[in-house]
């Protein structure tokens, strides 16, 4: 009878050590820092929602690591020759709750986008298509949007203008589709934080979310790629402070962490080690409606002021990258010949501290100003941020005189008060969305009201943008972003101060996780845990 126990009881144990923390041997535990402002796929804008959305979410494409369109629930594609007319198939795939993904639940989605009762600030990304900007002020009907499905297998998309990178926005979350019924069942709780009030098209489910700690998703078993989803299990975690992520991959906590270049020094040479490239672009948000933010003359002062080739190299040792330009270079975007970035003659201003004070003078005249006020500075403190913080406060102060009182936020309070206009300055970043300089420079045109966050206004700024996305002809297009580029080195919507370049602490038994540049952070498609 004793021998029979303990037999029981070994077994027991490696019952629960294989089953009992939901399949260990193929979850990924992922820092994912910052707690998502919102994961509503309609409604979300920084990138922490992005990623549970790429859990949870597939549209008609889907990225693969390299940033194509590839097949998503659309398993065929084609467009006319003037680039005005797109036809999107649909293979047999379903709902996590089994119902079928059909044409009809895009063109809700899409719609839904669109609604201005919805108040996505993502909007205007589906404005290329026929009727949609005008259904989103009001103008226009729903049934006049170029959405038109065909069957519930076939969805046509009219374009007001040729757009090449469209196979590259369907890809966007604004884009993803709408399970009609189970938005109408949820009301104002549709995307909550409670797995019960999400549903899924994508790879995995929401199956838990402990706040300020994480979310835990499980493979979704009715994903039309089921059988290619190699990871049965991904916690993303919520620790904001760096120092502690570092610790808890030390620990084995951590399968994947972003970290401070400090941090990586101590793992310079090993395998775990991951460099990545970014086109993330790190600046000043500036408020633009707050006075004398709203001269262009005092906002230049402040690019002049800052060192920012001795920020990079001394301060942050090197660890991220001179930019010339507000779209970033190296990333794939592309100009006439090459890179869209080396293409630009003009540059972000540099270092002048001369320059600066002249036109700080003129800009504070020209306002009715005999000295510049006190200025808060909101910041997230992760990674190298408050150095950042500090090194900007001591240039400001010692080349112009200009007070900067810090104020540490979190990096969702940050996102809400910026979304808000509930600022004066912020320290931010943009990455694009896709592999294109619009994606970067629309964000100033002065109807962007959910990008365009300081309020830049700039009425040939604004013709430039439309001509750019008026045609799919780069002779046309290109010349007209890098008159974009021109403005923005001369009238400073926001302080650049460097291309961001990222760093990954990941367990080396974690297999094919892309690190995307543009477009988001990480790629699923190819994860396998070998635990």
């Amino acid at each position: 009878m004793k021998k029979m126990s303990v037999l029981l009881a070994l077994v027991l144990m490696f019952v629960l050590s294989c089953g009992g923390h939901g399949n260990k041997g193929k979850e990924l535990v992922l820092n994912l820092g910052t707690a998502p402002t919102s994961i509503d796929p309609q409604i979300t804008t920084d990138i922490a929602g992005g990623t549970v959305d790429d859990l949870l979410m597939e549209g008609l494409l889907r990225k693969d690591k390299d940033g194509k369109s590839v097949p998503g629930i659309a398993e065929k594609w084609e467009s006319t020759p003037d680039g005005l007319k797109w036809t999107f198939h649909l293979r047999d795939a379903k709902w996590s709750n089994g119902d079928p993904i059909t044409a009809n639940d895009f063109k809700a989605g899409w719609l839904r986008a669109l609604d201005p009762k919805t108040g996505a600030e993502n909007a205007y990304l589906l404005f290329m298509i026929k009727n949609a900007e005008e259904f989103n002020s009001g103008k226009a009907t729903a049934d006049q949007v170029g959405i038109k499905v065909v069957d519930p297998k076939t969805l046509v998309v009219e374009l007001k203008t040729p757009t090449p990178y469209f196979d590259d926005l369907v890809t966007f979350k604004a884009y993803m589709p709408l399970n009609e019924k189970f938005f109408k069942e949820k009301g104002d709780k549709y995307f909550a934080e409670t797995p019960d009030n999400t549903i899924s098209s994508g790879p995995y489910v929401l199956k838990k979310w402990t706040q300020d700690s994480d979310l835990k998703f499980e493979k979704n078993p009715n994903y039309w790629d089921a059988k290619n989803v190699k990871t049965d299990a991904i916690t993303l975690k919520l620790t904001e402070d760096t120092t502690a992520a570092f610790n808890a991959f030390k620990n084995k906590e951590l399968d994947v962490t972003k970290v401070t270049y400090q941090q990586a020094k101590a793992y310079k040479g090993k395998p775990e080690l991951v460099n990545a490239a970014d086109g993330g672009i790190w600046y000043l948000l500036l408020n633009n409606k707050v006075k004398p933010l709203n001269n262009a003359k005092v906002r230049q002062a402040l690019q002049y002021a800052i060192n920012r080739q001795e920020l990079i190299s001394k301060v942050l040792e090197g660890s991220e990258k001179n930019t010339n330009t507000f779209t970033p270079s190296v990333v794939g975007i592309k100009g006439l010949k090459g890179d869209f970035a080396e293409e630009v003659p003009t540059k972000i201003p540099e270092f002048n501290v001369a320059k600066a004070k002249q036109l700080l003078a003129e800009g504070l005249k020209e306002e009715g100003m005999t000295k510049m006020p006190e200025l808060e500075v909101i910041f997230a403190d992760t990674g190298s941020t408050k150095m950042i913080a500090q090194y900007i406060q001591e240039n400001l102060s010692k080349n112009l005189g200009i007070k900067l009182n810090l104020q540490v936020v979190t990096g969702k309070e940050r996102i809400s008060r910026s979304k808000q206009r509930n600022y004066q300055i912020a320290i931010a970043n943009w990455t694009g969305d896709f592999k294109d300089p619009i994606t970067y420079l629309d964000i100033f045109e002065s109807t962007n009201k959910g990008a365009n966050r300081g309020d830049f206004s700039n009425a040939e700024y604004d013709a430039l943008s439309k001509k750019a996305k008026s045609t799919a002809d780069p002779a046309v297009r290109v010349p007209a972003m890098i008159k974009m580029e021109k403005i923005i080195s001369e009238q400073t919507p926001v302080v650049v101060l460097f291309q961001r370049q990222k760093n990954y602490l990941v367990n080396p038994k974690v297999k094919g996780l892309g690190f995307v540049a543009i477009g988001g952070e990480f790629n699923f498609k190819d994860l396998e845990v070998n635990k």
